[in-house]
């Protein structure tokens, strides 16, 4: 199956990011992908303001929603799009969306773990979903009988959310980020994509934004560690196959995953 990450900044006009979105799923589509991953905060800018992101949650992420399956249905394209969504609260809420290429909206994962690091305090503009017992906080979408596990950004910094996402039987590991930029982040985000793919034996998509806001750098990643494709430092898009055969190649050689002592439970 051919995939796709797009690397593409968001800005303050949700309009004009929406017609990169709508744009960047043509072109995934042209090249005969069957799926493609957005950023994080792909609707409207991450460093916006609390009261411009809950504004913006409730006037436009229904209709970028709605626009986005329109797009994936016309495309025959799976999309998965990160977008800010009102909950009743000052505080808007950062999801991924799951579009299927039928247009249908067959999932979202709330992001869990909220960037309070480096200076940064994202729970002043954003609300953590809930951790369940039953971990059904976890989205793993299945596309053509290979299972993607929708994650946040942050989320890469947590290894047990990614077992996790094992666990439900993902296959790929996908973060939507907008990775912000600083002292060895670059370093931090391609080296931790490639230690939750090697570490997993899982394929890894990593859809980042552009500098100089965050550090760019998407790429799709095999089992082995190994980088498929990948976007630098502009806008544009990477695509690359990614093949069952490969991931239980990779596991039987390495069967780590089998050879687990220890089981993820709920803090």
């Amino acid at each position: 199956m051919k995939v796709s990450v797009s690397q593409f900044a968001s800005g303050p006009d949700v309009a004009a990011n929406l017609t990169t979105v709508l744009h960047h799923i043509e072109v995934a589509a042209g090249q005969n992908a069957r799926l493609i991953a957005f950023p994080e905060a792909s609707m409207v800018a991450f460093a916006s303001t609390r009261d411009e992101l809950r504004i913006h949650a409730e006037q436009w992420s229904a209709e970028f929603v709605q626009q986005v399956a329109q797009a994936a249905r016309k495309h025959g394209i799976d999309v998965f799009v990160g977008v800010y969504e009102p909950n009743g609260e000052p505080r808007s809420s950062n999801v991924i969306v799951h579009a299927t290429a039928a247009g249908i909206i067959a999932g979202r994962y709330e992001k869990v773990h909220l960037y309070d690091a480096f200076n940064f305090r994202e729970s002043d503009k954003n609300r953590a979903a809930a951790v369940s017992p039953s971990h059904q906080e976890v989205y793993v979408a299945d596309v053509e009988g290979i299972k993607f596990a929708l994650l946040n950004c942050y989320d890469l910094r947590f290894p047990e959310i990614a077992r996790l996402a094992l666990d439900k039987g993902a296959d790929a590991l996908v973060y939507g980020a907008g990775w912000i930029a600083g002292s060895l982040k670059e370093l931090h985000w391609e080296t931790l994509l490639k230690a939750r793919a090697i570490e997993n034996t899982a394929f890894v998509l990593g859809s980042c934004q552009p500098p100089p806001e965050s550090v760019g750098m998407s790429m799709i990643v095999d089992p082995n560690g190994l980088t498929l494709a990948g976007v630098a430092a502009n806008c544009g898009i990477a695509t690359a196959n990614i093949e069952l055969d490969r991931l239980r190649e990779v596991r039987e050689v390495l069967p780590c995953l089998a050879h687990r002592r220890y089981r993820v439970t709920a803090a």
